[in-house]
């Protein structure tokens, strides 16, 4: 693998809204910090490293959820301290319907071209 070469085929926009990721195992509250219309980066506290496959339920503001299949790309420690570790994970998705990756198409490409124009 290269560093500083990007291999993303789509634009990801900075974002910060809450997420529940679902596992055979758990049930995390977490976050989604980068997100694209196929693939999220989330953050997370004091759960196991997610692996494999999953269902994520993202809260956009103002807007019914959205409901996705992913699995793990990736995933790495952020960081640890006394009060528990914080985890990050790459996600890719897996299944989700048209209208909803219409939905992040749209705001990604709406929020990419707004930086621009700064």
């Amino acid at each position: 693998m290269t560093r500083g070469v990007e291999r993303r085929l789509q634009a990801r926009i900075e974002i910060r809204w809450p997420v529940t990721v679902l596992t055979t195992q758990t049930t995390i509250e977490a976050e989604i910090y980068n997100l694209s219309p196929s693939g999220a980066f989330i953050s997370y506290r004091d759960a196991l490293p997610l692996e494999g496959s999953f269902f994520i339920i993202i809260k956009p503001p103002e807007r019914q959820t959205i409901s996705v299949a992913g699995r793990a790309v990736w995933s790495t420690i952020l960081h640890t301290n006394e009060s528990g570790k914080s985890l990050g994970v790459g996600v890719q998705f897996t299944n989700i319907t048209p209208g909803d990756r219409r939905f992040l198409s749209q705001l990604v490409k709406g929020l990419t071209n707004e930086k621009k124009a700064r």
